[in-house]
């Protein structure tokens, strides 16, 4: 696995570098032939997004934004960056093309490794045409929208010093920065990232368009009517129009923000509960293990099988109660991440009477909690893990008898035993112990405590 991640990254990286190289040809050839219309690298600079997202999996409203912010950000920082360039280089053709070549390097690399890390899109073949098609969609919108600012600079409306200019008035204007900033946060708290449906993903790409479309234009109002004073500008419409393209670049790098943060923070959520689902199942699971491992139920039919034989019924009718007992305990609990310590202690003492019928000599037991402790919780089932532990690497006999004692330290429950390892047997693979830390880590955010010494075994659970 790592090593296809690695395979995968380092194709990512091979594509950015020949879009990077094309950029760098095209750049200057368009000079060498005073052929200035940068759209062709704009088309480039779409196409390098689109494949690494797409290789990347991501989400169509994570390749919208991140095409959208790419491409203004190409087109705003190569207007300036190739000038300081050209002034070291001295060259006119070699400047703006080394300048596209880091621009498209540097966006390129972003936007692998923000896509690796966001939530991803998990084709099927009930999306996937409309993902593809969101995706020509997002992309020819993209493209009208650099022809547009194309256009009006052709048609005079600014230049890349006036718009400098405005975008710097409008990043001045506390109301037009609020209104983007709360607009775009209540935008991106409200859209749906839990889903990958066709329904779904027309919805946050109509959301995401609203945005574009309607606060840029609020922005835009408020500056040209000068709210809260209401002295209205004197440039007329065009004025109106160059603080709108102003207000338009601003907005883009605003929502792309707050989308971002939304879908990483959801994506930690469910990362997190996926994690404590998982260790929730593993747990789960090796309590289940524990008690119907071939050895548990073998001694325990044994035990029974020997009772009856004696005739020994008040016996037998007794452990089968309490083999009973322990089954339903863990049924009743099998959803509850804690339980009363007094629920736990219950269950502990029905296990060691089982194992005194297994061990009928050579095993002491000491339970010490008071019963200011018992409204407490802990993780079910960890105590009767420990016991099984305990017995399982440990020699149990009338020369040297295993003592477990369960007790309250601090704010701990704590569960040792002497040390007397096995020479012969299974060696301890500690999972057992993990998956309990792993559970508390999860559900109480405190860790176990683990103490080995010369002559005993200490666990340490915290009590909440």
């Amino acid at each position: 696995m790592a090593l296809t991640n690695r395979s995968h990254t380092f194709g990512n990286i091979a594509i950015v570098v020949l879009f990077a190289v094309l950029h760098f040809a095209v750049a200057v050839l368009s000079r060498a032939l005073s052929y200035h219309d940068d759209i062709l690298l704009t088309v480039l600079t779409i196409a390098m997004v689109v494949i690494i997202s797409i290789r990347n999996n991501t989400r169509v409203e994570m390749v919208a934004l991140l095409t959208l912010v790419a491409t203004v950000s190409g087109f705003i920082i190569g207007s300036w960056m190739w000038m300081p360039l050209n002034e070291i280089i001295g060259n006119n053709y070699i400047a703006p093309a080394i300048s596209t070549f880091l621009i498209t390097t540097a966006l390129g690399l972003a936007v692998h490794f923000i896509t690796k890390n966001v939530k991803r899109f998990r084709a099927n073949k009930n999306v996937l045409g409309s993902y593809i098609l969101n995706v020509v969609i997002m992309a020819l919108g993209i493209l009208l929208l650099r022809l547009t600012y194309v256009a009006l600079f052709r048609w005079g409306v600014y230049n890349e010093g006036t718009l400098l200019n405005y975008v710097t008035e409008t990043l001045e204007n506390t109301w037009a920065l609020l209104t983007l900033l709360v607009g775009n946060i209540l935008i991106a708290t409200r859209l749906p990232f839990a889903s990958n449906s066709y329904v779904r993903q027309h919805s946050v790409m109509a959301q995401l368009l609203m945005s574009l479309l309607s606060l840029p234009i609020v922005v835009a109002l408020l500056i040209y009517f000068d709210v809260p004073h209401f002295a209205v500008a004197g440039g007329g419409i065009l004025d109106f129009v160059r603080i709108l393209s102003a207000a338009l670049m601003i907005d883009v790098f605003v929502v792309a923000a707050c989308i971002l943060i939304r879908i990483s923070t959801t994506t930690q959520r469910e990362l997190r509960e996926e994690r404590e689902l998982k260790h929730r199942t593993e747990y789960q699971y090796e309590r289940l293990k524990q008690q119907i491992n071939p050895h548990f139920l073998f001694n325990s039919l044994g035990i029974l099988d020997y009772l009856v034989q004696e005739h020994e019924t008040d016996r037998a009718s007794n452990f089968i109660r309490k083999l009973a007992g322990i089954y339903r305990y863990m049924l009743n609990n099998d959803q509850k991440p804690l339980v009363e310590v007094r629920e736990e202690l219950e269950f502990a003492r029905m296990y060691i009477e089982l194992l005194k019928e297994r061990f009928t000599e050579g095993m002491l037991f000491e339970i010490e909690v008071e019963e200011q402790y018992h409204d407490q919780y802990v993780v079910p089932c960890a105590l009767q893990l420990l016991v099984e532990n305990a017995t399982k690497h440990n020699i149990v006999s009338i020369d040297s008898p295993l003592t477990v004692r369960i007790a309250v330290e601090g704010e701990y429950l704590v569960v040792r035993n002497n040390l007397q390892i096995r020479t012969h047997g299974q060696p301890s693979t500690r999972l057992g112990l993990e998956n309990i830390r792993r559970q508390y880590l999860d559900i109480t955010g405190r860790d176990i405590v683990v103490q080995k010494t010369d002559n005993e075994f200490i666990v340490k659970l915290p009590m909440v």
